[in-house]
């Protein structure tokens, strides 16, 4: 494979565990939701199915802590993009990002205050 497919393959990737993990987080929602849901049409106790829901709860916090990870791996994929081949396009990358994300900080200058 050549550079680009190289670098394309491994963005696949990276895009298919980001959305992944979103899947993950929408689907431990919708369960923490419809178990929440299910107790109160039951007419059941809160305490029922109690540490099912804080179960549920901390999978979804992992899942946040996941998604966190691999964004910094997205990002540190990006640097070493830049740096080895910054000529190459990532395909699919232009809808990725909202348009602020794009533009560069501006960097104020200072000036004394009297």
């Amino acid at each position: 494979m050549n550079k680009a497919e190289v670098i394309n393959s491994v963005a696949a990737k990276l895009f298919a565990a980001e959305e992944a993990v979103d899947a993950a987080m929408i689907r431990n929602t919708q369960l923490l939701e419809s178990i929440i849901q299910a107790r109160r049409e039951l007419g059941v106790a809160a305490t029922t199915a109690e540490l099912s829901q804080t179960r549920v709860a901390e999978a979804i916090a992992a899942l946040s802590d996941a998604r966190r990870a691999v964004m910094a791996a997205h990002a540190g994929l990006k640097n070493v993009h830049d740096r080895v081949a910054p000529e190459v396009t990532i395909a699919g990358v232009g809808d990725k990002y909202p348009e602020e994300d794009k533009q560069k900080p501006k960097v104020a200058s200072l000036r004394v205050a009297s």
